[in-house]
């Protein structure tokens, strides 16, 4: 650092000139930002205080960059600010360094060079995240999880009733066949801890803004009842589920609603007739088709749903549902005792990040529903959020939830079309392609769109992809590759290898080291580097992020003069 002592007051002026130039073309660059606290908290070595990101969690930064729209692919844990001004992508994968290797690696005097190259504002930015074992790093990210369709697609009223006419029959003799089943129903086991330590407390209810009367916004909300009892491991649960429209003043107005007992039937049933005029024609339309397909259920006001509600429950009864928050304002009711499986059930590996109940229930169960828009019964979702609460009741606190490790991550890691589904073939691929639950998308497809993209592989290359691939024969080509085709390609992905039980060896890591530094330099300013450890054997990988951000280190000019970057100025008494 260079150090000035006493300078002139023009002097001075001109250096603050000169920072705040600096400081404004900052600001004017992309930047990697994190937004989920439980990342950026995670951002440790300590294995217990992480937050395990996906193969798709990084798919969704490179594509978010590739495409330059900070909202087209939302990665749920991290933007990029100002991405427009985003020049390149490289990504530099190191094959054969394990998580436990990394261990030993990492306070080693020379693999600090590697974190200096990725430690930026004196963070080196570096995630764990969960790949499958016998797979290489680069088949994985071949696939990507396809898109659902748009809850909110609109389809022509004709077709709507048509289908609902031809679902009904199904539906009906499908209820049919259930009956038996429902009363011939056993537990599938006792309870193997207490069911009270599955009802969300006060914090959990208040961050997880489900309607509370000390809430401001929820309360005019009624309670169901005027007073409770505490409840003990014997308290009933019930489980109810709600269907909504939306109105022209795109608000969600409830007209179906479902409760389900622990026996699995359903104890309550009716439609919600609105108060407003001016959503009548939605609802008669939802009404027809409803009954087309449950005949003689009853209408219900609002007001008179809840007052149901009171007489059905006991002052110790426990309420569940899936995001259950949503269905209580729909209904416009508090209630405080709450069990949500989209909480205590988590295959997303971050806490952030809920699970659909139709993709729980396929995980846990191999069965599929909702399988149609149009044969979406509420109790049907009640009864599969019941089946979800008696099998985690039947295991541990920690089964189905990935962040406590009770969740077989290879089984979720989105190869849902492997499920062995217990439906027909012919059910199962119609289910699949309307709703894309399970498909894959190719993620190097999608950057080979953006175009000037480009593989470098060693041969012999096993596991081709869609982008074009340069093949090699040693990590020094790799390396000489790289240097000659960086200028041509906006993402580049270049593949270093590591021979078996060779991560020991100094050398040959530091030369990989080397290497990436050197493409570092050629990348273009304000380009993003992704380096990334991977082993063929371990179910963990890292990957390290940083973005070029090399006019910081230019001389400043002051008074036609050049000055270190770290200038400072100070004064003294003398």
């Amino acid at each position: 650092m260079s150090i000035i002592e006493n300078p002139s007051p023009e002097f001075e002026r001109q250096f603050i000139q000169a920072i705040n130039a600096r400081r404004k073309l900052k600001a004017n660059k992309p930047k990697f930002v994190i937004t989920s606290n439980q990342v950026a908290d995670s951002n440790e070595d300590d294995h217990s205080k992480q937050v395990i990101l996906t193969v798709r969690s990084i798919q969704s930064l490179l594509l978010s960059c590739a495409d330059k729209a900070p909202r087209g692919h939302d990665s749920g844990w991290s933007k990029i600010l100002r991405i427009q001004k985003l020049q390149q992508i490289l990504v530099i994968n190191i094959n054969g360094v394990s998580d436990k290797n990394y261990a030993k690696l990492k306070d080693t005097e020379q693999f600090q060079k590697w974190n200096r190259l990725f430690t930026s504002e004196n963070i080196c930015r570096t995630f764990r995240f969960h790949t499958q074992k016998n797979i290489s790093l680069i088949k994985q990210f071949s696939k990507i999880a396809a898109k659902p369709k748009s809850a909110n697609q609109s389809q022509d009223s004709s077709i709507v009733t048509s289908k609902a006419e031809q679902l009904s029959t199904r539906k009906r003799q499908r209820d049919e066949n259930e009956k038996p089943a429902l009363q011939h129903f056993q537990r599938p086991c006792s309870d193997q801890f207490s069911r009270i330590h599955l009802v969300l407390n006060l914090k959990q209810l208040l961050s997880g803004n489900y309607p509370c009367p000390i809430y401001n916004p929820y309360k005019q909300f009624k309670g169901i009842k005027s007073s409770y009892k505490p409840i003990t491991s014997s308290s009933r649960i019930l489980a109810l589920d709600v269907e909504t429209f939306e109105d022209i003043n795109h608000r969600q107005i409830p007209y179906w609603i479902s409760i389900v007992n622990e026996e699995l039937k359903c104890v309550y049933q009716v439609l919600i007739k609105p108060d407003e005029e001016q959503q009548l024609a939605e609802y008669q339309q939802r009404r027809e088709q409803v009954l087309s397909m449950v005949p003689d259920l009853d209408e219900r006001s609002l007001k008179e749903v809840r007052k149901d509600m009171k007489n059905l429950f006991d002052d110790d009864t426990i309420l569940a549902g899936h995001s259950i928050e949503n269905d209580m304002k729909y209904l416009q009711f508090y209630y405080p005792y709450i069990i949500d499986t989209s909480i205590i059930f988590n295959v997303s590996g971050t806490r952030f990040q809920k699970s659909s109940l139709q993709k729980l229930y396929a995980i846990f169960f191999g069965r599929l529903i909702q399988k149609t828009r149009l044969e979406h019964d509420p109790t049907e979702d009640a009864r599969a959020t019941m089946e979800l609460i008696q099998l985690k009741l039947c295991n541990s606190l920690n089964f189905g939830d990935w962040f406590l490790g009770g969740v077989d991550h290879l089984k979720v890691l989105g190869n849902y079309d492997s499920l062995q589904l217990n439906e027909s073939v012919e059910e199962c691929r119609t289910f699949l392609t309307e709703t894309k639950f399970g498909l894959h998308e190719d993620f190097f497809k999608k950057i080979r769109q953006q175009d000037k993209a480009l593989i470098i592989e060693q041969t012999p290359v096993n596991d081709r992809t869609s982008l074009r691939t340069m093949e090699v024969s040693s990590n020094r080509e790799a390396y000489q590759a790289g240097l000659e085709q960086l200028p041509k390609h906006e993402f580049l992905w270049i593949q270093f290898y590591l021979a078996a039980n060779s991560v020991d060896d100094d050398e040959s890591l530091m030369k990989i080291c080397k290497y990436t530094k050197q493409l570092y330099r050629s990348l273009r300013e304000d380009s993003i580097i992704i380096g990334i450890f991977t082993e063929f054997n371990d179910s963990f990988s890292r990957c390290f992020v940083r973005f070029k951000d090399e006019e910081k280190f230019t001389p400043l000019i002051i008074d036609g003069h050049e000055y270190p970057h770290d200038l400072k100025l100070i004064k003294t008494n003398g």
